[in-house]
């Protein structure tokens, strides 16, 4: 393993651009699908039984005719052992998929659902785009479910098939504006 990756992974350190302090592999999460408007207010979950029209809640969005559902995308580090960088995402699911995942969510039992049709909702580097199809995996009670990038032509795809390298980690870490580079290489 890359000494520096085995560092990151196992020492504390502070961002220099948000001052957060990090005991472990620094991971990300999107507080709301792309699509979503950034003045809209988060409510609990229950607001999507008792609120008509449009909702964002802490693990889902009604907007229009669109559902989401949050999720996570693991990224692999590659020459570790096990190591996940984890995108925490939003996917969008059919109305159909997502009134049945609501319905065993609800009842905790989503992990009994078959994997679905999904796509991705948040624009990910390292090319940016969004709406790129995946699969979304159920996982036990208490996990968010996780996308699987279906497009072999997509990188994302490729980061989550052969694992993201220290440089590919640091990349995306930057483009998410957190300037870890500098802490990788100070004694």
């Amino acid at each position: 393993m890359d000494p520096h990756l085995a560092r990151m992974l196992g020492s504390q350190r502070q961002c220099r651009c948000c001052g957060a302090t990090f005991a472990q592999l620094l991971s990300l999460s999107c507080d709301r699908p792309d699509a979503c408007p950034e003045d809209m207010f988060v409510h609990d979950n229950t607001a999507l039984s008792a609120q008509a029209g449009d909702v964002l809640t802490e693990d889902f969005c009604r907007l229009g005719s669109l559902r989401f559902v949050r999720a996570v995308l693991a990224v692999p580090l590659a020459d570790t052992k096990g190591e996940e960088f984890i995108l925490g995402t939003w996917a969008r699911l059919s109305r159909e998929d997502f009134d049945e995942f609501l319905d065993r969510f609800e009842m905790q039992e989503a992990e009994d659902l078959d994997s679905q049709r999904a796509w991705l909702a948040n624009a990910i580097p390292p090319d940016g785009t969004e709406a790129v199809e995946a699969m979304l995996h159920m996982r036990p009670e208490g996990q968010y479910p996780e996308l699987q990038i279906s497009d072999p032509e997509h990188p994302l795809y490729n980061l989550q098939m052969v694992g993201a390298t220290l440089e590919e980690l640091l990349g995306l870490l930057y483009a998410y504006g957190h300037d870890l580079p500098s802490l990788v290489y100070d004694a």
